[in-house]
């Protein structure tokens, strides 16, 4: 008989920079000591003070408690005493050896790989059952080497802690978000510089603020200050800073040149991977443009600026409840198709009186 929790019992494990995953009290502190320190040295040289992943694993937790769910993090003895019950497998690699001594099947996410080649071999462990993609252009690269393995999931937002920031006294015309690092050189002339020469033109104000080297609060202030950003980003698996910026009501000038310049995309294909800079994004959010009609569409963007409504698309399409919810739909779906397992070199535990 399968060894399974309560029903709204959600276990998740994360192992990374801002938390380690670990059994043992003395590393469990460590840990703790550690991710405060880290919080403290990043506040002090005001740069970001979360990953990606982990501020993805934030966004899980919170949605999931949101919806009254039980949720346990590094929860090793809970885990134990239920070794049939669904753990999240979230961060880095690194969590797959500190879950080692584990039975329970696994949904791998959101984070661990970026790239389905760190990984070929990842379902040979059959504890692994189940691999969180978080967009579809992501989800497409992978699913040639994880097949059905694949479930869908994205970070929700509560929208009410974003407040709405359109009649907010503003500085600038626009925000530039540069987040362009592959082949700087070339891009930067063919869109920042573009635009900007563009801006000088028509007289306009703006700001820029580069990806990794401000604060949050740094980050909403800029927002709250201009009417619109110019997001300039090669590719999103989710994208929560431009979201966030949707939150707060201020539309969008999104460059999506539309493939992925990673250098691994080389190793998938010999033919350009498709890739997209905004996965969450429709009419209401604001307009995408590539290089060759940065002109043309920025004029179109400047011209319906008063019509966009992003903060509605986030309320709409982005929230807590449907977070929770495709998280439970494949965290379910692993539940009900388990059999019983043991850990390599572990006994099978037993179900006590």
């Amino acid at each position: 008989m399968a060894i399974l929790g309560p029903d709204n019992l959600v276990l998740l494990f994360y192992d990374g920079y801002e938390r380690q995953a670990s059994p043992a009290l003395p590393a469990s502190l460590k840990s703790f000591v550690r991710r405060y320190v880290r919080f403290a040295w990043k506040t002090v040289r005001r740069q970001h003070l979360r990953s990606g992943f982990y501020t993805w694993f934030l966004m899980l937790r919170n949605a999931l408690q949101a919806q009254g769910y039980d949720v346990r993090v590094n929860d090793f003895a809970t885990a134990r005493r239920y070794p049939d019950h669904p753990i999240s497998a979230s961060g880095y690699p690194t969590v797959f050896g500190k879950l080692e001594g584990l039975a329970n099947p696994r949904v791998v996410g959101p984070g661990i790989f970026a790239s389905p080649l760190e990984g070929p071999d990842l379902f040979n462990d059959k504890r692994n059952v189940a691999f969180l993609s978080t967009c579809q252009w992501f989800e497409d690269i992978f699913r040639p080497f994880y097949g059905d393995r694949l479930r869908h999931w994205f970070g929700g937002f509560d929208i009410s802690t974003f407040p709405d920031a359109r009649t907010d006294e503003k500085k600038f015309d626009v925000l530039i978000y540069d987040k362009i690092y592959f082949d700087r050189e070339t891009t930067y002339p063919k869109t920042i510089g573009a635009l900007t020469d563009q801006l000088k033109k028509e007289g306009l104000t703006w700001t820029v603020i580069r990806y990794g080297s401000y604060s949050f609060d740094a980050y909403i202030t800029a927002v709250k200050q201009s009417r619109s950003m110019a997001f300039f980003a090669a590719s999103e698996t989710q994208g929560m800073a431009y979201q966030e910026c949707l939150a707060l009501n201020t539309p969008i000038f999104a460059w999506d040149e539309g493939f992925w310049p990673d250098p691994r995309a080389g190793k998938l294909s010999d033919k350009p991977v498709p890739c997209t800079s905004v996965p969450y994004f429709d009419e209401r959010c604001g307009v995408r443009f590539q290089t060759a009609n940065l002109l043309e569409r920025w004029q179109e963007f400047r011209q319906g600026l008063d019509g966009f409504a992003p903060r509605a698309f986030i309320a709409d399409q982005m929230t807590f409840k449907r977070s929770a919810e495709a998280y439970m739909a494949a965290y379910n779906r692993v539940k009900t198709g388990v059999q019983p397992s043991t850990a390599p070199g572990q006994p099978q535990a037993r179900k006590t009186a």
